[in-house]
């Protein structure tokens, strides 16, 4: 894996720094599907692209304002 890819991958302590929930939070979401990831050892790992379309998705549900 070279260095780009690396760092299209993101950690559970990232991705919630990056959204603002709890590690657990994160995790939870992961296991329901909600968060679109993969299990590297026992350790979630998301993808930056699948992230970002989880984004995009809750800001077009979110009401404006």
């Amino acid at each position: 894996m070279n260095v780009e890819s690396k760092q299209s991958i993101l950690k559970t302590r990232d991705l919630a720094i990056l959204l603002d929930l709890s590690p657990d939070v994160v995790n939870d979401m992961a296991r329901r599907g909600h968060l679109k990831g993969f299990k590297s050892g026992n350790q979630w790992r998301f993808r930056r692209r699948d992230v970002e379309r989880y984004i995009e998705r809750v800001m077009k549900l979110a009401p404006p304002g």
